[in-house]
């Protein structure tokens, strides 16, 4: 009985991989088996760790089952252990079990709620409604940063003594080759890691638009300016180099303002903290890195002994109405956008990587403002302006979703092959607005002008 049922299980998934690369079943089709396949990976998770540590536990293995898993399932250590982590808190929070196992939160969110749990209380976890909200509706990516916030917040020491664990496990390391070539391998903590990479890649994104520039004008990079003779447009992770190279040597071009858009300073490390951590009023309010995550009181009393101070008003967790005629985000849009957003509303990536997007082009309305804005990173940028990606609004915060393909693109809702919005900021985050609504509100369209030399903001 056993044997067939397994046989069973193994000849159905095995039809419906067959039906699915057939390419025979419909979209519909293969949506609903993508979205059964979640509660079917959570069960084949705990079943391949309950009988894991079952068996350790029967044969003395002493491991907890990392080794069955390791062998049996093909999971690494690492993998193994986080799972069998996972699964010792699930034991204790029966109504998350019965969450992951039918599929309603996926594997990654309950092993970050279980992180969440040693960190702080099993108990607190499970009766934070708010918390299992976002683990059932969120992305891992977005919901990490909500989880590692909300983990914060509620413990005791409010994060101090884990950054302090992460400070301490700092390192450098350089050595040579045989070749003579010199590589680095290093360990950062948050803090210094976000300074440091903000700098870099805001004097590496400087060197591309130079090489950009010369790309346009016909001139190859010469020996001298990072490029070898023949090498031709250098590769992103060539730009770094270099851009460390000129940081290292003091021959960085100051006076360029290299770092991003909206004129930021390109060591610029954003953090975003309640003005009650800030005046020790209210040391478990909102304090973290945006694209980094949280950090302790402590971390923002020495970021602010000797850092140029930035108030942002909010209201209802969204900045207030920034809004002017121009073209590109300013210092305070971009720095309330890093706030708001977090990152690509799209994937996650970090602010660094990210371009403000106009919802609605700004050749229709004319003016940047800040609900009129998300930030999104460069791929993310070319599913909205070439795929037809649509900005839309989940769990009270802007977010990408794919084309509708029962909803084509329609110019007389705002919404062009190169726009993949529709209607205006405001209506988007109301989804109960209809097409009818947002064809009486939209703005007539006007000629789009000339796309812009690459740079943080396209419309």
């Amino acid at each position: 009985m056993f044997t067939e049922k397994v046989e069973c299980a193994e000849e159905s998934l095995a039809w419906l991989l067959e039906a699915a690369r057939s390419g025979e079943l419909p979209v519909a089709r293969l949506k609903e088996l993508v979205a059964a396949s979640r509660s079917w990976e959570a069960k084949v998770a705990a079943l391949q760790t309950d009988s894991a540590r079952l068996i350790a536990q029967r044969e003395g293995h002493g491991d907890g089952g990392a080794s069955v898993l390791r062998d049996q399932a093909g999971k690494s250590k690492f993998q193994a252990r986080r799972s069998l982590g996972a699964a010792e808190v699930l034991d204790e929070m029966s109504g998350l079990r019965s969450a992951v196992d039918s599929g309603e939160v996926s594997l990654a969110n309950a092993e970050r709620l279980a992180d969440a749990a040693q960190r702080t209380a099993p108990e607190a976890v499970e009766s934070a409604s708010d918390l299992l909200a976002m683990a059932k509706q969120l992305p891992p990516d977005r919901f990490a940063r909500e989880a590692g916030a909300w983990t914060q917040r509620h413990q005791i020491d409010h994060g101090h003594e884990e950054w302090l664990n992460k400070r301490r496990r700092r390192y450098l390391r350089t050595w040579k080759q045989q070749d003579g070539m010199v590589r680095l391998d290093g360990l950062l903590d948050p803090e210094t890691g976000t300074r440091i990479c903000s700098r870099l890649q805001g004097t590496a994104e400087e060197l591309r638009r130079e090489d950009d520039q010369k790309a346009r004008t016909g001139d190859a990079p010469a020996a001298g300016d990072g490029a070898d003779r023949g090498e031709g447009r250098r590769s992103w992770d060539q730009l770094s180099a270099d851009a460390l190279d000129l940081l290292i040597s003091g021959t960085a071009d100051e006076s360029k303002g290299r770092g991003g858009s909206g004129g930021r300073p390109k060591a610029e490390v954003i953090v975003v903290a309640d003005i009650g951590v800030l005046t020790g009023e209210d040391p478990a309010g909102r304090c973290e890195i945006p694209g980094t995550g949280p950090v302790p009181p402590a971390v923002l009393e020495r970021i602010a002994c000797d850092a140029h101070l930035t108030g942002l008003l909010f209201a209802d967790g969204k900045p207030l109405h920034h809004g002017a005629r121009v073209r590109t985000a300013t210092t305070k849009q971009w720095r309330a956008l890093v706030a708001r957003d977090g990152g690509c509303i799209g994937c996650g990536a970090e602010p660094s990587r990210c371009q403000a997007h106009h919802i609605v082009p700004y050749a229709q309305s004319r003016r940047t403002d800040i609900e009129n804005l998300v930030l999104v990173c460069w791929r993310c940028h070319h599913n909205i302006h070439d795929h037809h990606w649509q900005v839309t609004h989940q769990n009270g915060k802007p977010a990408l979703k794919p084309p509708d393909p029962l909803r084509p693109p329609n110019p007389a809702n705002g919404q062009t092959p190169t726009t993949g919005t529709t209607g205006t900021p405001e209506m988007l985050m109301t989804p109960a607005c209809d097409a009818q609504t947002a064809a009486r509100r939209q703005p007539e369209p006007e000629p789009a002008p000339p796309r812009a030399a690459p740079g943080r903001v396209i419309p």
